[in-house]
């Protein structure tokens, strides 16, 4: 889906469409341009969303995160295809916890990326980022019975879902803004 798209359709999908089984919650950023291909990879997140995302993580702290893709060229992407997870990073929200209120207009915070680890800024923190593939093989590779403690349930995601929906009541467009580029993979 494009992002209009999601933005209008992309919360109706999730409520009205959202597979039962365990969830893993990934929140997408796309890196900033410029420079390009170049370490420190920029990228932004904003307190309404965290603030969203953490009241999902705090019940789930292993199933919640960022996902930073350090590509930010189709020269980038094309070279490391079909394999993109290896220069692609995580950070739990959980450990966001801390973070303080944004002190600019905006509500934002710059996160600068240097595996393996990423600094937030308003005030800057430090906090360790994870390759996605190491990640996902740490915790895939448990047992069913470790995931239901790990993973975000199908009933508490879509409560979730539903409590950021009567916040905005109703209008489930100013949800779907909120959450662009939040998705789930789901394991039945």
């Amino acid at each position: 889906m494009k992002q209009d798209q999601e933005a209008r359709l992309g919360i109706d999908e999730l409520i009205h469409n959202l597979p039962a089984g365990m969830h893993f919650a990934l929140q997408f950023k796309a890196p900033r341009s410029k420079p390009p291909n170049t370490i420190p990879y920029r990228f932004t997140i904003n307190d309404r969303q965290n603030d969203n995302l953490l009241r999902l993580a705090i019940a789930r702290p292993e199933a919640v995160h960022y996902i930073f893709p350090h590509y930010n060229t189709f020269t980038g992407m094309r070279s490391h295809s079909p394999t993109l997870l290896r220069d692609t990073w995580l950070l739990k929200v959980h450990d966001l916890r801390g973070l303080p209120i944004s002190t600019n207009r905006l509500g934002t915070h710059k996160v600068e990326t240097d595996p393996p680890s990423a600094r937030v800024y308003s005030k800057p923190i430090d906090r360790k980022i994870v390759n996605t593939s190491k990640a996902l093989e740490n915790i895939f590779g448990n047992s069913y019975t470790e995931l239901e403690s790990t993973l975000i349930s199908h009933k508490l995601l879509k409560e979730w879902l539903d409590a950021l929906v009567g916040e905005a009541q109703g209008n489930k467009r100013a949800v779907g803004q909120r959450l662009r580029g939040f998705s789930t993979f789901c394991i039945s």
